[in-house]
């Protein structure tokens, strides 16, 4: 199993700086980058921060001089699920991969300063943002690494593009979670075991 954490770099040890400039290649290639670093045009607001905690691999708490603590969702994002109670209290393990996904995003963005690209709010009142560590789109190098899937109902085109061709190209490689023979989807874990989404 195949995974990216360590270089101080970029989000991954020796070889996942190339497979993220391949990547960032082959959407440019394919019209869905113009620039290196683009950020999407549709985004409600920018806002920046800084990261106080990280409680899954999607839920941030980010402190902002202009707006304080605020509750944020990874947008177009679903990895594994963490270990938790479902409704009839009985304790599940979680799903292969999840709490890995929840310590990359943490080690990644732990008490560091980050922009996010606001899309409006989910029903827990938390902002769904596309969140930017410099030039690094956490959404994506989530996905990217195999940490995650796509969420089959995003409607934002200009986000589920990027993150479609990623979840392609970590499913051909066999990163993270597609290393597995048959990885479960989050949803369907959920379904199966009875569990509201977090």
């Amino acid at each position: 199993m195949r995974s990216c954490v360590g270089d101080s770099k970029l989000p991954g040890p020796s070889g996942c700086r190339a497979r993220q400039l391949g990547f960032m290649a082959l959407l440019a290639l394919a019209g869905l980058l113009p620039l290196v670093g683009a950020r999407p045009a549709l985004a409600e607001a920018r806002l920046w921060g800084t990261v106080s905690a990280v409680t899954s691999g999607t839920q941030l708490t980010v402190i902002s001089p202009d707006q304080g603590r605020i509750q944020v969702r990874l947008l177009g994002v679903d990895p594994p699920e963490l270990p938790r109670k479902n409704t009839a209290g009985v304790a599940l393990e979680g799903q292969p991969f999840g709490q890995q996904a929840a310590d990359y995003v943490r080690e990644l963005l732990l008490e560091k300063q980050v922009q996010l690209d606001t899309y409006g709010k989910d029903r827990a009142g938390r902002l769904l943002s596309v969140v930017w560590l410099g030039e690094i789109n956490i959404n994506l190098t989530l996905v990217k690494e195999g940490f995650a899937w796509v969420v089959p109902s995003l409607t934002f085109t200009n986000v589920r593009a990027e993150l479609e061709v990623a979840e392609r190209q970590a499913r051909v490689g066999k990163y993270g979670l597609w290393a597995l023979p048959d990885p479960e989807p989050p949803w369907e874990y959920r379904r199966r075991y009875k569990l509201t989404p977090e």
